[in-house]
């Protein structure tokens, strides 16, 4: 898993403990004590890299008790602080997390990535998160396009995924447009969705955004279970993202970006409309959980200002995943 921004603020800290040392304390100390100074400083940033916990607050504590001047005190105490975060002890515990395998499936239910039991007579609460890679890619179906047209399916009916185009070359400044999606645009949501997740159908275990169907969507978003955005580039959707509404959140999930419209900025245009959403609804937070080995989807959160708060490790009968949850404040209290 990344660095929190804890960690990194940590290890900036005692980079400037090493260089204040060289340069304020080297006249004033003795050769030995600075030499000693330096050698826990380098020790405490090797044991945070390697994600020794014990021994980071060691040497931390260490070398509190050989500070000789204000500022150096005041840097170790905040180091000291910052090691003792939430998003600091998830990053050394790392893989150490036991697994907690999840409830066997019983008959009319079905297992979703993240280990969550949802129940197929009701609406299908999509509590996985496993985000397509920052803005993901696949190849457009045919077969959406020949279920339509042997269905008869008009010009003027709802469009499929597969039959919006993919390959159209965008104009160099295209009119980016985000609306609300209804159950009608249910078959739009879900064919970009699968385009986004077919990448994970090899993955160990896979997306369970690929057993989803058109209609649990439908059913989802007609009953307010939950609800969808949709971005369009010219008039043509090119990306979708899923969420609800908790009691203190914003919970987003199958954020996803069709092949053909990939780094244009829009996996964070629609990441900006949910937190837009989440504040004119009230909520604190945006929420969110990811894949721990999708790291670009890590590297976009976090460059958003989300941070770790929880990790999982989720054992299914296709494989274990690890899942982390991401949340950024809404709110400034």
């Amino acid at each position: 898993m990344p660095k929190p921004s804890s960690i990194k603020t940590a290890q900036i800290l005692l980079y400037l403990k090493l260089i204040l040392t060289a340069t304020i304390l080297l006249p004033v100390l003795p050769i030995p004590m600075i030499a000693l100074i330096v050698i826990l400083i380098a020790a405490n940033l090797y044991a945070i890299h390697k994600r020794k916990r014990m021994w980071a607050f060691i040497l931390a504590l260490v070398t509190l008790y050989f500070t000789a001047d204000i500022i150096n005190l005041v840097l170790s105490f905040a180091i000291i602080v910052l090691l003792f975060t939430r998003s600091s002890r998830l990053y050394f515990l790392g893989d150490a997390l036991p697994a907690a395998p999840a409830p066997a499936p019983e008959t009319g239910e079905a297992v979703d990535a993240e280990g969550y039991t949802v129940d197929e007579e009701e609406d299908r609460d999509p509590a996985s998160d496993e985000l397509a890679r920052g803005e993901l890619t696949a190849e457009a179906s045919d077969a959406e396009d020949r279920r339509n047209a042997s269905a008869g399916a008009s010009d003027a009916a709802v469009p499929s995924a597969s039959s919006l185009r993919p390959n159209v070359k965008p104009s160099a400044d295209p009119v980016v447009e985000i609306r609300e999606a209804g159950a009608e645009d249910a078959a739009i949501v879900h064919g970009i969705m699968l385009e986004a997740f077919e990448e994970y159908r090899a993955a160990v275990p896979p997306s369970s955004a690929l057993s989803e169907t058109e209609e649990s969507v439908r059913e989802g978003l007609a009953s307010k279970n939950e609800s969808a955005a949709i971005l369009s580039e010219d008039g043509i959707p090119a990306a979708i993202v899923r969420y609800r509404l908790e009691e203190d959140a914003i919970y987003f999930f199958r954020l996803s970006v069709r092949p053909a419209r990939r780094k244009r900025g829009y996996a964070r245009q629609l990441l900006e409309w949910i937190e837009m959403r989440g504040r004119s609804q009230g909520r604190e937070l945006s929420r969110c959980k990811v894949r721990q080995s999708v790291s670009r989807n890590l590297v976009l959160y976090e460059n958003m200002g989300y941070e770790i708060t929880n990790q999982e490790l989720v054992v299914r009968p296709e494989g274990s995943v690890k899942t982390l949850t991401m949340e950024k404040r809404l709110t400034n209290y």
